[in-house]
């Protein structure tokens, strides 16, 4: 079973062998794109080292990234039970493995499994709080400790210090220009935290980084440890 997604290890080993075999690991490269907003929810995706981008557009037409995703959640577990038609892109940012299965095949697993169940309800407030927490540190915090705090997020979601992601993306994650981003990584790198040149941007002082990054980092973990601490069941329909 692969457990290394939080979803997935919430299963009963009971339920995860009626489901064994109707999904599947698949290994992404960086840049592709597995859905996009207004297409039906086709296949429920639950990254295993792979790191998602999930971007939003306007009826306009714009386009921007606004979060990372990785082993802590999935893409398309809510759309797929409810108007089954996804509302955000999402694109891989980092490559590795996803498990993949059909969006009826997850809705049976859903239905079978109280503790997938449970995961899910309480990912779903997790991410309620970090939608409210990023709005706070957007008029509270400066770039740089917004951008430290994304940083390590990355290397947290990721496993690893080296990050291919571009002043672009971060730009758009963060919701500033392209200049101010290359400000901050300027800062970060003469502060000895960051490397940043023609490869990934590599994080060289984990311990550092993290005391750099904005309160929001310490306030959304200790917001994750009350909401998985629950044992309260969820509330059937």
């Amino acid at each position: 079973m692969p457990t290394s997604n939080a979803l997935l290890a919430s299963v009963e080993a009971k339920v995860w062998e009626q489901f064994r075999g109707r999904g599947a690991a698949a290994q992404l490269e960086r840049g592709q794109v597995l859905q996009r907003s207004g297409e039906d929810v086709e296949l429920v995706q639950f990254p295993l080292t792979a790191v998602l981008v999930l971007g939003v557009e306007t009826v306009a037409g714009e386009g921007v990234n606004v979060a990372l995703l990785g082993a802590e959640g999935a893409v398309g577990i809510f759309e797929a039970c409810g108007s089954r038609q996804n509302h955000c892109r999402a694109m891989v940012q980092i490559g590795g493995k996803v498990w993949q299965c059909p969006a009826a095949v997850y809705r049976a697993l859903h239905e079978a499994s109280p503790g997938l169940r449970t995961a899910v309800h309480k990912y779903m407030e997790t991410l309620l709080a970090e939608a409210r927490q990023n709005v706070a540190c957007n008029a509270l915090h400066t770039v740089d400790n917004r951008l430290a705090r994304t940083l390590v997020d990355a290397c947290d979601k990721s496993r690893s210090l080296q990050l291919p992601i571009t002043q672009e993306a971060l730009a758009q994650l963060l919701g500033v220009q392209r200049t101010t981003i290359a400000a901050s990584v300027s800062a970060l790198q003469r502060a000895g935290l960051i490397r940043s040149g023609r490869g990934p941007l590599e994080v060289v002082d984990y311990e550092r980084l993290e005391e750099a990054a904005c309160s929001c980092r310490e306030t959304l973990a200790f917001s994750r440890r009350e909401i998985q601490s629950r044992n309260a069941p969820v509330c059937e329909a």
